[in-house]
């Protein structure tokens, strides 16, 4: 959580409410800055709901907003998008195997750029992906999925290219 509100408090300020408008602001002002009161930060110090649309500006691959927002989930091929909702809801479905997929995905937690440009092809990633797989494949259980839709997502997952 350290991580995500350094990252938070370190991301420029685009834009700030004012009325029923917003109104830019100039050069690279960060949150920090603002909250700090730096010669260049908006005029005033920040309020709650200014956080709360400060954080609806930022486009990281996953955000919290009071729920879990994963937003690669709409960049899946047509009619292809179930799989991979299936298994976040696998790997969320309890605490206990949240808590073993992150400590399956550790050595892979920062190599966003290489999963993007390389995918399966990076060392690290591809170590990790097949054990995450299986710990998806059974905590597809624990979802409340049908049986014939969890089925499907685990052939899916297994079927040429993914295994």
């Amino acid at each position: 959580m350290g991580a995500w509100a350094r990252r938070v408090l370190d991301t420029p300020v685009l834009c700030v409410r004012e009325g029923d408008g917003v109104r830019d602001v100039p050069g690279r002002v960060t949150f920090a800055d603002w909250v700090a009161g730096v010669p260049g930060a908006p005029d005033r110090p920040p309020t709650y709901d200014d956080l709360d649309y400060h954080l609806s500006t930022l486009f990281t691959p996953v955000r919290a907003r009071g729920y879990l927002e994963v937003r690669y989930l709409d960049a899946q091929p047509t009619g292809d998008w179930f799989t991979p909702v299936g298994v976040l809801a696998a790997l969320f479905a309890r605490e206990e195997t949240v808590d073993a997929a992150s400590a399956i995905a550790a050595p892979a937690a920062d190599r966003w750029v290489e999963a993007a440009r390389d995918g399966l092809a990076d060392p690290v990633i591809a170590a990790v992906a097949p054990r995450l797989r299986a710990l998806a494949c059974e905590a597809l259980a624990d979802t409340d999925l049908t049986t014939e839709t969890a089925e499907a997502i685990r052939e899916r997952l297994t079927q040429g290219g993914l295994s």
